[in-house]
């Protein structure tokens, strides 16, 4: 039997695993400092890139508050 040549890649089935309350709130302020790749934060807190992201982004976790936007950055307001 002969492969197909059209295998574009293997899917690799991701842990389920939940974040906690701790991990979301480190996420959010990473992302608030700069740190902008989902499918790296996925990874590290072995989740989805769709569920860390929701988590970021304030989709979920709608409870917990989000990071400040303007106390992060150097620059001075309105140039940050």
């Amino acid at each position: 039997m002969r492969r197909s040549p059209f295998v574009l890649m293997e899917i690799r089935p991701v842990p389920p695993r939940k974040l906690t309350t701790e991990q979301v709130l480190e996420a959010r302020w990473r992302y608030a400092s700069g740190e902008r790749e989902f499918s790296r934060f996925a990874r590290e807190y072995g989740v989805g890139r769709g569920a860390i992201k929701a988590a970021v982004l304030g989709l979920t976790f709608k409870e917990l508050p989000m990071p400040p936007k303007r106390a992060l950055h150097d620059r001075p307001f309105p140039y940050g």
